[in-house]
């Protein structure tokens, strides 16, 4: 996440969630079906909302935006309307296979009270829509149920989602799969066309949206590739088997990427809002979209526990790009000697737990986030030095057990699976060392034993120090 973009948007890492074994690939028997029709000026969604026997007592919508958003709503068959209660709809009287119809006003006027960073607006003729805006769902779905969404779209619109596509359909037809109903997502409407990218075990699915004047959407692809590549260095492979990206140009800023951030909601989808008008090269060696595709290393993991999310994105930005030959070894180096500068000065006398609760409040993201990555440094060195492991191979072990998931992990969950992976003790004994300690972690031995020495606070390589070869390897891809 940019630090740019979080101080426009505090709420981002709130929302920010996280993607279990999606519940489709255990082939549902009762499967709910939603039409959803657009007009042709993509300004208002009209549901057939169909269940398959009992329908639940009421719906549910993410956003505080949906009852204001929300123009009609009735039980098939009945002249009743429906009255929204807050964020839930109440569907007293349906009886069994009941549908229910409603129509939804998705024009960007509609959006008063998003959260979650979301883009809901215009992007050239393309429209970005929060799904909490005009969703109405069951609160849960068994683990014998799903949701099939199919959308009417007018000729030549496409839509970019963050649902898995209903395989055999054809068209726009989605799995909604059994994420949290809560957790933030956005789909876009458009005339653009998703490139499909291939990395080693997974499809992403990019979406470039509108703008004047054009931009190379095949050259976004390929800089989402690289980045995605990038991520594959970690365990061979990428860490969940789908994922959209959606990238919205016209930002405002003197950065590429000013704005972006993951959210998990129907899936793994990682939203960059960039600055078109600076050039390729520009794009290249820029950190924020390997920082957030690494987020996708790790299960979706609360705020309280934002340090070790933010953390390990943080330090695989700079191994990920250096794996890449995107930058050299030394300067990723020297990047995260910068950044844990940066940290070790900031939120003085704080504990990294109470830093990272306040963070929202004081923009106390470098404490975090670099603390974060101090940690996962730390980590690495140690499992690397005991000659069995590696935060790589932890990771890996990580995605074949647990990715991708459909709950909300504790930092504590997250690090003592790891332990378990590894057979070490190595991150429940630093998460019990830091996180109730105002002290920013003492990187002198890591340093010396990689053989990193600071003069005139440039970061060099020096030799003769006894684990320079980790210290290689921890930038190289053939790890």
């Amino acid at each position: 996440m940019t630090i740019h973009g979080i101080l426009l948007y505090c709420y981002l890492l709130l929302c920010s969630v996280g993607a279990l074994t999606p519940a489709w690939a255990d082939a549902p028997s009762r499967i709910h079906h939603y039409r959803l029709e657009a007009d042709e000026g993509l300004t208002t969604l009209k549901a057939r909302a169909c269940f398959n026997g009992a329908p639940p007592l009421y719906l549910v919508a993410e956003s505080l935006d949906a009852s204001t958003a929300l123009k009609e709503a009735r039980i098939e068959g009945s002249r009743r309307d429906l009255e929204p209660n807050g964020t839930e709809l109440k569907l007293k009287g349906a009886a069994r296979d009941t549908c229910v119809l409603y129509t939804v006003d998705i024009s960007p006027s509609a959006a008063r009270h998003e959260r979650g960073g979301n883009l809901s607006g215009w992007a050239g003729d393309d429209l970005v829509v929060d799904v909490g805006r005009w969703f109405w769902r069951p609160q849960t779905l068994a683990a014998d149920e799903d949701i099939r969404l199919e959308f009417v779209l007018p000729e030549g619109v496409a839509i970019s989602a963050p649902w898995k596509r209903d395989e055999g359909r054809g068209g726009a037809n989605f799995r909604a799969g059994h994420t949290p109903a809560d957790w933030p997502a956005v789909v876009a409407f458009g005339r653009f066309k998703e490139n499909v990218i291939a990395v080693p075990g997974a499809t992403l699915r990019v979406a470039v949206l509108g703008v004047t004047p054009k931009i190379d959407a095949a050259q976004i692809a390929e800089w989402v590739r690289n980045a995605a590549l990038g991520v594959t260095t970690v365990h061979g492979k990428f860490p969940v088997p789908e994922a959209r990206v959606l990238v919205v140009p016209n930002a405002q800023g003197n950065e590429p990427v000013p704005w972006a951030f993951v959210q998990r909601g129907g899936g793994p989808s990682a939203q960059f809002l960039i600055n078109h008008r600076l050039p390729a090269e520009a794009f290249v060696s820029d950190w924020t979209l390997f920082h957030e595709l690494a987020h996708l290393l790790l299960p979706y993991i609360g705020s309280q526990d934002a340090w070790l999310s933010e953390g390990v994105a943080s330090y695989y930005q700079n191994l990920l790009r250096a794996r890449r030959g995107v930058i050299t070894p030394l300067d990723a180096w020297q990047r995260l000697h910068a950044g844990f500068e940066r940290g070790r000065k900031s939120q003085i006398g704080v504990t990294l737990a109470d830093a990272t609760e306040r963070m929202y409040l004081n923009a106390g993201f470098m404490r975090v986030y670099w603390q974060g990555a101090a940690i996962a440094l730390l980590a690495d060195y140690r499992l690397r030095v005991q000659g069995h492991h590696s935060l790589d191979s932890a990771l890996g072990g990580l995605a074949r057990c647990c990715l991708p998931s459909d709950k909300t992990w504790s930092g504590r969950e997250v690090l003592e699976r790891l332990d378990a992976i590894t057979s070490t003790s190595v991150f429940t004994e630093l998460y019990d060392r830091y996180i109730r300690s105002e002290a920013f972690p003492d990187l002198s031995e890591v340093y010396q034993g990689l053989g990193l020495q600071v003069q005139d606070k440039e970061l060099r390589f020096t030799e003769g120090s006894p684990h320079t070869a980790l210290r290689d390897s921890m930038m190289s891809i053939h790890d």
